[in-house]
């Protein structure tokens, strides 16, 4: 989750969840026992290369149906190595990051040199990923560029900006136009945050599952993983983040009552209409859960509420 589009409790349960054999973090980072119990759904959202468009102009490039000798984008093991040095269960260390940039410098290196026309003839899982990780890495150095994130460095409109909207002193809104300056270079081009997210990601792949993935580097943001993203391995990868955030209550909670109660992170109610209104986001994770908790999620008078998000920097607690 990029910038917002322009634009246990009482009575709380924790949801039946279905099968999947990987560990979580709290909100203090302390890892959790895996999940158990749930059949992970036959994944709804990929679509084959030939079901891409036969093109679409997306800021300057062309994404393209991958041909039937699909060439293989940069291997994505150096930017695993960085995150798996520095992500630390929800959180990231920042600090560490600054004093070994360089794997992270060559990684972006190696997107930034990848052609648009080697990318286009890759296959379209291979094209999410790259974009993926390309958004969260361009983060990272974003955040590291200005590391530690202090008040007062956005301008006299920003700074005003943030004081009405309350952001906090190391919030990433205190990094000057953080989603929309031009500051990475990825396949040819100078992008910016939200040129990749809002004009790549969403418009030529259209899966929602994607707002589990990219990482805007705020606690309430849905949390980076220790490894990148793989086409190969890209819809597992995608239902675990979506299984991992329900099993988060400041992400997810089923209230039963009359009625009932989903509560959700707020990325989901600023990005409701990629998952067809607030319906759509009941369908949705209906399918990731089981038994009842699905047929109350799927009960017409259920409720949909967004918790307030969390624009403090996701650092690791020092």
């Amino acid at each position: 989750m990029g910038s917002p589009p322009a634009a246990n409790e009482a009575g709380a349960r924790e949801p039946s969840l279905p099968a999947a054999g990987f560990h979580h973090g709290d909100a203090q980072g302390s890892p959790n026992p895996p999940l158990t119990g749930v059949a992970v759904p036959e994944s709804r959202w990929s679509r084959s290369a030939a079901t891409l468009p036969a093109f679409l102009l997306l800021a300057g490039m062309t994404v393209m149906p991958a041909r039937s000798s699909a060439q293989t984008p940069p291997d994505h093991t150096a930017f695993t190595e960085v995150l798996a040095r520095i992500v630390e269960g929800p959180r990231v260390d920042y600090r560490g990051l600054g004093e070994n940039r360089a794997p992270l410098d060559r990684y972006l290196e190696s997107l930034g040199a990848t052609s648009p026309e080697r990318l286009a003839q890759a296959s379209r899982n291979d094209q999410l990923a790259f974009w993926i990780n390309a958004y969260n890495a361009c983060m990272l150095r974003l955040v590291s560029d200005h590391y530690p994130i202090e008040r007062g460095r956005t301008g006299f409109f920003g700074a005003l900006r943030n004081r009405v909207a309350g952001y906090p002193d190391n919030s990433p809104w205190q990094i000057r136009d953080v989603f929309s300056r031009t500051h990475c270079h990825i396949a040819g081009a100078r992008r910016s945050q939200d040129e990749i997210e809002h004009e790549i990601i969403r418009p030529g792949f259209e899966d929602p599952r994607i707002h589990f993935a990219v990482n805007c580097a705020a606690i309430s943001c849905p949390i980076l993983w220790p490894d990148a993203y793989r086409g190969s391995d890209l819809d597992a990868q995608l239902d675990r983040a979506v299984i991992n955030l329900i099993a988060t209550p400041q992400h997810f909670r089923l209230e039963r009552g009359s009625p009932a109660t989903l509560h959700l992170n707020k990325v989901l109610d600023w990005y409701s209409g990629d998952f067809g209104g607030e319906e759509g986001l009941k369908a949705f994770f209906a399918g990731y859960l089981s038994g009842g908790d699905a047929e109350l999620l799927l009960r017409s008078d259920t409720r949909v509420q967004f918790f307030e998000y969390d624009w403090t920097l996701n650092d690791v607690e020092r």
